[in-house]
């Protein structure tokens, strides 16, 4: 799909690489978990938590209200990706929690690192579904509700660019 000069139409579903990055560097966050080097793994957890943080801004602050011209969508309402949103800001602080005590206490390192990778799995699959809800309904539906200068602006932002 291109514009009337031949350039690739802008589409919000070109947000779908920050996701991709923001999950190797969650990737990364683990594999350094498993060599047990806490300061890499605390490292990499900031830069992805830095980068999530920034998507969400995003998306509060800029996409949801553009959103709402859509109406009640079944499965993706604003208040559903507000409250998951909120959710995972509250794995993201727990896990830096986490990580900071790690190495305090008697209780073996394996032990906290196998505890802190459990409690990841369920941050994933919060993830995931979130994702997969980004991918199916909020990108396609804010692509339905703007016109291409509009998504254009939006994706081209200069808080977008500082946000990511």
């Amino acid at each position: 799909m291109s514009d009337e000069h031949g350039a690739p139409a802008a589409s919000f579903l070109s947000l779908l690489h920050e996701h991709e990055r923001l999950d190797d560097l969650f990737l990364q966050h683990q594999e350094a978990l498993l060599d047990a080097d806490i300061p890499r793994a605390s490292a990499c957890l900031q830069d992805f938590a830095q980068g999530l943080r920034s998507h969400i801004r995003l998306e509060e602050e800029q996409l949801l209200p553009v959103y709402e011209r859509a109406g009640t969508i079944p499965g993706g309402g604003v208040a559903l990706f507000r409250g998951e949103h909120k959710k995972i800001l509250e794995y993201l602080d727990r896990f830096d929690q986490t990580l900071a005590e790690m190495t305090e206490g008697p209780e073996p390192l394996k032990r906290k690192i196998l505890q802190l990778l459990d409690e990841e799995v369920v941050f994933k699959h919060v993830m995931l579904h979130h994702d997969l809800r980004e991918r199916n309904i909020l990108y396609p539906v804010l692509d339905s509700v703007t016109e291409e200068q509009e998504r254009r602006i939006l994706l081209n932002s200069p808080s977008r660019s500082q946000n990511l």
